[in-house]
């Protein structure tokens, strides 16, 4: 489990693995700026930091809400236990899923603000280095049988693993230089019971992702025999 630091302020940071010379100030993109350390940044539903830190290059993000609330309300969320917030667990299960040797991205720390009744979270993970995810990818060029087939026993490693991923899509999956297979994004997922209704879920959900872009891009090398590579990949594990 992540080892918990209070400060003098209501922030409470915890780490993993150990990693020394972490403060508040680790989540703040202005104290980063300042000393010219960010790397490069990237928005999505979010502005999401790549930084150059002591500990070697990582990514900061904040935790966002989503849905019609986010047009009131976009980072703050009702208060919990420490040990139930979006950003412990999220640390926590990354941890768990490096003891497994799971392709997903290494954890460095993570940030409560509490707020009254609320608080708001940030987290810190290593750099997938030299990675793109699969939309992406996709945009660029073709992938052969053997890397749409890699990309389902990965996903089939996470599933023997019972791990549930909450936003299973293309832009989830990244694939590096040496064709390594990764998963992130791990926010609301969980160790579950072993259960075939809530694995098939997870492959109709990355099924619709990926339908859903090639209608909507004028190139995005996906096809069904793509699919069907995916899923002899899934079934071979």
């Amino acid at each position: 489990m992540p080892s918990i630091h209070p400060t003098a302020s209501s922030d409470i940071v915890f780490i993993s693995q150990n990693n020394k010379g972490i403060t508040k100030d680790w989540f703040q993109p202005e104290y980063w700026q300042s000393r010219h350390k960010i790397l490069h940044t990237a928005t999505g539903r979010g502005t999401v930091w790549f930084v150059d830190t002591p500990i070697g290059a990582t990514v900061l993000r904040q935790y966002r809400r989503g849905g019609l609330i986010s047009k009131f309300n976009k980072f703050s969320f009702l208060i919990q236990p420490l040990e139930q917030t979006r950003a412990f667990k999220e640390l926590a299960l990354l941890e768990t899923l490096q003891k497994l040797k799971l392709p997903a991205p290494v954890p460095v720390c993570g940030l409560v603000r509490r707020e009254g009744l609320s608080y708001q979270a940030w987290l810190m993970t290593q750099v997938i280095p030299n990675a793109k995810d699969l939309f992406q990818v996709l945009q660029e060029g073709t992938l052969d049988y053997d890397l749409w087939r890699k990309i389902g026993q990965t996903i089939r490693r996470f599933h023997n693993h019972n791990v549930y991923h909450s936003d299973l899509n293309c832009h989830n999956i990244m694939l590096d230089e040496q064709n390594q297979v990764w998963l992130i994004d791990f926010d609301k997922c969980a160790i579950r019971d072993n259960g075939a209704s809530w694995k098939q879920k997870n492959i109709e959900r990355l099924h619709r992702s990926f339908e859903k872009e090639s209608k909507k891009l004028s190139r995005f090398e996906y096809n069904p025999q793509a699919w069907q590579w995916l899923l002899n990949g899934y079934q071979d594990i």
